[in-house]
């Protein structure tokens, strides 16, 4: 056999390609080295924003093992960062907590599922000497080659908890303080009205019996001025008691016929419109429907405007009070006119404040409660009160109660 010698293959090298490779070789060193000085300037600026919280700022790996402690969390918790570096995060954590805090971690660390990371949580810790504190707690995680690590940011929040717990005690205190002299304000203003409403009426009795014998004028002015008081008095009291108990009202519907109640009303207050010269005027259509209220509160709301009128009536040459009911959007509407002094302008938007009175140099007797109680009955049935008026030239007080549908009236 012939042996024929197979050539060898030269490998000739190529200056072009190994200068290519000698410069990838050294643009990646310079961004490594570029990387690290990042990492570095990152590291820097962590530490030093860190180092200076007030807030302690924790880090702990996978292993529940604290592996970063600022000065924060050495003024809130009182370790040291040497006591407590490479210890189990549960030195921090109150005991009856251990275990809810041990399971949580291991939940997310299988399922990847948070809990507290990415919100505020309210939480308690323990600090060195075994108190226990309120604290706001916030965490973060990240990967990275070496597993999953996880930091938290805690606020000691005991002193504003404190705060919230003294507020909400001294709240408390004052309700039961408010409670218990609303208490005593409705015990005396209810035994107090029942001899205030009969000396009312003996004295419009005294005053009529000797009206018939022509008593001197002097007599007949006293017994005018008693019965002015005595009904200032009726309407304080009154006023009073069901001021005290307006946000606590329970509506008990039914059809109301709104003519009758009006006439109603009127007639019980003609001794006291015929004592101060004043007329009535009311205009209702016969077509207009029943409202669909609670006709006790509908008739205090209608007697506390009409007093209201009364008191504030003036000396007026002829004064008049006039009714008017019409029919509105589902709505009966009602208004109430009289001719006597008005509101002022800067006092209109509190015309239904509690307690709130305009103020004027001869008092009216009023509580500041009459138009307060109205408007929480208005409201309470869903509908509206309100007042137009110009000083000087009397005032309307217009309210609007839900008309009476076929499903609600239905016998």
């Amino acid at each position: 056999m012939q042996n024929e010698d197979k050539p060898k293959k030269q490998i000739n090298s190529d200056p072009g390609r190994e200068r290519l490779r000698k410069a990838e070789l050294e643009n990646a060193e310079t961004e490594r080295r570029r990387a690290l000085d990042d990492l570095r300037d990152s590291e820097t600026r962590f530490r030093s924003l860190a180092e200076s919280a007030v807030d302690a700022i924790i880090s702990i790996d996978a292993n529940d093992r604290i592996i970063y402690w600022n000065p924060g969390a050495t003024k809130i918790f009182g370790y040291k960062e040497e006591e407590v570096l490479g210890l189990s995060l549960t030195v921090l954590i109150p005991e009856r907590l251990r275990e809810v805090h041990r399971k949580g971690v291991e939940r997310f660390l299988l399922t990847g599922k948070p809990v507290l990371i990415g919100r505020v949580a309210e939480v308690q810790a323990v600090r060195k000497d075994g108190t226990l504190f309120d604290a706001e707690l916030s965490i973060s995680t990240w990967n990275t080659r070496e597993g999953r690590f996880f930091s938290g940011i805690i606020r000691d929040i005991s002193d504003r908890k404190e705060a919230e717990r003294a507020l909400e005690q001294s709240t408390l205190e004052a309700r039961e303080r408010t409670a218990e002299l609303e208490s005593l304000i409705q015990m005396v203003a209810h035994d107090l009205k029942s001899p205030v409403i009969a000396m009312v009426g003996l004295v419009r009795a005294l005053k009529n019996r000797l009206g018939k014998r022509s008593p001197d004028p002097g007599t007949d002015q006293i017994l005018d001025q008693l019965t002015t008081t005595g009904t200032s008095m009726e309407f304080f009291l009154r006023d009073l008691l069901e001021g005290l108990v307006s946000d606590h009202i329970v509506l008990e519907r039914a059809p109301v016929a709104l003519d009758s109640t009006i006439h109603s009303i009127v007639n019980q207050q003609s001794a006291l419109l015929k004592e101060k010269r004043i007329t009535v005027r009311i205009e209702l259509r016969l077509d207009v429907s029943p409202v669909y209220a609670d006709e006790r509160r509908v008739r205090q709301v209608i007697d506390n405007i009409l007093g209201n009128a009364i008191r504030h009536m003036g000396e007026r040459l002829e004064p008049s009070i006039r009714i008017q009911v019409s029919e509105n959007d589902g709505f009966v509407l009602t208004r109430i006119s009289d001719n006597g002094i008005g509101i002022p302008e800067e006092y209109r938007h509190r015309i239904f404040d509690r307690f709130f009175r305009v103020p004027k140099p001869q008092p009216s007797g009023g509580t500041g409660l009459g138009l307060a109680i109205a408007r929480k009955i208005i409201e309470k049935h869903g509908g509206r009160i309100w007042v137009e008026s110009e000083e000087g030239q009397g005032a309307t007080f217009l309210f609007t109660l839900p008309k009476c549908n076929p499903l609600e009236c239905v016998s």
